[in-house]
């Protein structure tokens, strides 16, 4: 079961759950794995979390989709941490996935062999951040791609350019399993656009083709919505 909270800052109430996650983990098993996602609200809460004690030594940093372009690239998820909270970081604790790779599918196959190296078999995050896009997308699990509705053994796959949904171009991007699995889930969601496309998710017929965010429906851990009014209206 889902929990949403309806906050006027959306940064501020992700960033206390946020600290309350990594530094739980740490408390329990001395380190705390963490998968970053990009889009609008991201940048919002690295600024926010600079003024939170987060345990960054102990932090692993993962991401949950990258674009197929360099980590300088102002389209990389890579780089929007990077400007934002990365250098908190020891850079051998910063698992980034390389969307400039020539070859996408041996760079999925690095990354899932990566996480299965640093968190065990199988993987399990303790927090994993999120965005909704405007066709239903979480991840990079597009809305009307066959494979966004398969639960993903392979951990990493890239994904060809979206259709619809901007930037088109290719991506590495985490499976649903590892939202499923993982100890909590943060979505952020801000605005009166992202409204209908919330409630779709949340209390929508299930297809998780069609709107692949329904995959939080079958989440074990904790999944916080975190949404400003307008984009709460229809729930």
């Amino acid at each position: 079961m889902s929990e949403v909270a309806v906050v006027g800052n959306i940064a501020k109430a992700a960033a206390e759950i946020f600290l309350e996650a990594t530094a739980g983990a740490v408390a329990a098993r001395g380190t705390a794995n963490v998968a970053l996602t990009g889009g609008s609200t991201a940048a919002p809460l690295y600024a926010e979390l600079q003024n939170w004690a987060v345990p960054w030594p102990a932090l692993q940093i993962f991401f949950t989709d990258e674009r197929a372009v360099p980590p300088d690239d102002p389209l990389s998820n890579y780089r929007l941490a990077d400007d934002g909270i990365l250098p908190n970081l020891r850079p051998d604790r910063i698992h980034r996935l390389y969307g400039e790779a020539k070859d996408l599918d041996a760079e999925a196959a690095r990354a899932a062999a990566d996480l299965r190296s640093t968190l065990g078999t199988p993987p399990r995050f303790d927090l994993v951040l999120l965005g909704l896009g405007p066709d239903g997308h979480i991840l990079s699990l597009f809305a009307g791609v066959p494979s966004s509705g398969l639960r993903g053994e392979e951990l990493v796959r890239h994904v060809a350019a979206p259709l619809q949904v901007e930037p088109k171009v290719a991506r590495l991007t985490l499976t649903p399993m590892l939202v499923m699995t993982a100890r909590t889930v943060v979505l952020q969601v801000a605005g009166a656009a992202k409204a209908p496309v919330l409630a779709r998710a949340l209390k929508g017929p299930e297809d998780l083709v069609a709107c692949p965010a329904q995959w939080l429906r079958r989440a074990s851990g904790r999944v916080v919505i975190v949404a400003d009014a307008a984009a709460a209206a229809g729930l």
